[in-house]
């Protein structure tokens, strides 16, 4: 069923269309939460809960918009939403604690795929995970991450920069594992 139609059908409360829509958009939405929630059973809930808020909004969708978008907005402020509640506000992304600086240059002689990638943002700790997924990979500016999480526009972006520190750390770690590199420190 096309996107339109399924639009359609939803709107107008027929089940083909929630159903072509939970079989269309599930597994999308479902990266998406598994990325904010670590979680695979929290994630799910995430989803779930998205889907309902999507049949309670669905007359609000304007079609002149990106509906995949308006999808994964939903799941994403779902996804935060239940963040909150477990770890009661975001405050925890407001620590303040200087992380080591390391300067590395490395000679890469192994290749990631798309799993190894996931693995090693989902190894970040959690309040680095979801600036980085927020900015990168869902395109939000640091202006709309702020306001998402109630933190100032300077947090995310040095919680990214150290997102990213991170993450090279996570690889150099694992290129070290391998033996397979030259590195050096700088």
């Amino acid at each position: 069923m096309k996107e339109k139609e399924i639009i359609q059908y939803c709107k107008q409360g027929d089940q083909r269309g929630f159903k072509a829509l939970v079989e269309q958009y599930a597994p999308k939405l479902m990266g998406i939460c598994i990325r904010y929630l670590q979680n695979e059973f929290e994630a799910k809930d995430a989803v779930q809960e998205t889907f309902i808020k999507v049949f309670q909004n669905i007359e609000n969708y304007k079609t002149t918009g990106n509906f995949s978008g308006w999808l994964r907005k939903i799941a994403i402020n779902t996804s935060l939403v239940a963040l909150r509640k477990k770890r009661n506000g975001f405050a925890f992304l407001e620590n303040t604690g200087l992380d080591e600086e390391w300067k590395y240059e490395a000679e890469i002689e192994i290749e990631l795929n798309e799993q190894d990638i996931l693995n090693m943002i989902q190894s970040l700790p959690e309040h680095y995970r979801i600036i980085f997924n927020l900015a990168l990979i869902e395109g939000y500016s640091h202006v709309e991450i702020a306001k998402l999480l109630g933190i100032q526009e300077s947090t995310s972006r040095s919680k990214l920069t150290r997102a990213r520190k991170k993450l090279q750390i996570i690889y150099l770690n694992r290129m070290r594992e391998t033996e397979n590199i030259k590195y050096k420190i700088r």
